[in-house]
């Protein structure tokens, strides 16, 4: 295995199939999905059959009896995500503010997929990375939600500014629901770890900081489905 990136599943793989992502495959010897075996054939990718234990002991996570090996996860320009907004009416563009958990990301990238954001900004400093985990949890929508590192959130925030965005964030603290805001303007949505939240200097250049009203126990929402919530509102 060494350091080759490799996902498992059959959505996740399937997903990075049509998307030409994988370099070769791992089959289980009862294998038989017909639509990934053709898709397998249709790419010339080479594949490897084994028993289902050398996968049970060599691969954590339900594997579904195939492993694929993949090309990295290729990041893309800011200008770049910027340029692929114009072309929606209302865009959405996704900043995360610290998100170090790779099941939050992925399933942020899901939701990007399913609400047709433009894209999704992430700092290149205490921020996890594009990899397997990501992948699988996001169901193979990060083969078409593109993802920019920046070096500075706050000078990523000035050049969408600059090209008609306005910044919302999500903080517990604020006064205004999320549900007030009409979001009829190119949209930033940032939302922050769990743990921080939105960083102090983020929310000073924020055009809006909305909170997502709570009535239960438990004081904070996880921050994929904060996300969820607000992409949903925000399209609505």
């Amino acid at each position: 295995m060494g350091n080759e990136l490799f996902i498992i599943g059959r959505n996740p793989v399937r997903e990075a199939l049509i998307s030409s992502k994988v370099t070769h495959v791992v089959l289980s010897d009862s294998f038989s999905d017909k639509s990934i075996l053709e898709l397998i054939n249709l790419h010339s990718i080479p594949v490897k059959r084994v028993p289902t234990s050398y996968l049970d002991k060599n691969y954590d996570g339900v594997h579904q009896g195939i492993v694929a090996f993949i090309k990295p996860y290729e990041y893309i320009d800011l200008n770049e995500i910027i340029r692929r907004s114009k072309q929606v009416k209302v865009p959405i563009i996704i900043m995360l503010d610290g998100i170090n958990d790779p099941h939050n990301l992925g399933a942020i990238i899901r939701s990007a997929d399913v609400f047709n954001a433009s894209g999704v900004i992430i700092g290149k400093h205490n921020q996890v990375p594009l990899n397997a985990t990501v992948a699988k949890t996001s169901a193979g929508a990060i083969n078409y939600v593109p993802v920019a590192v920046v070096n500075n959130l706050n000078q990523a925030i000035a050049k969408l500014k600059e090209n008609g965005f306005w910044v919302v964030s999500t903080d517990g603290s604020a006064n205004i629901s999320y549900s007030e805001i009409k979001y009829d303007f190119p949209v930033c949505l940032v939302v922050g770890s769990e743990g921080n939240g939105v960083s102090k200097l983020v929310l000073k250049n924020s055009d809006y900081i909305v909170k997502i009203p709570q009535f239960g126990h438990v004081n904070s929402l996880n921050a994929s489905v904060a996300a969820a919530i607000m992409l949903a509102e925000i399209r609505r």
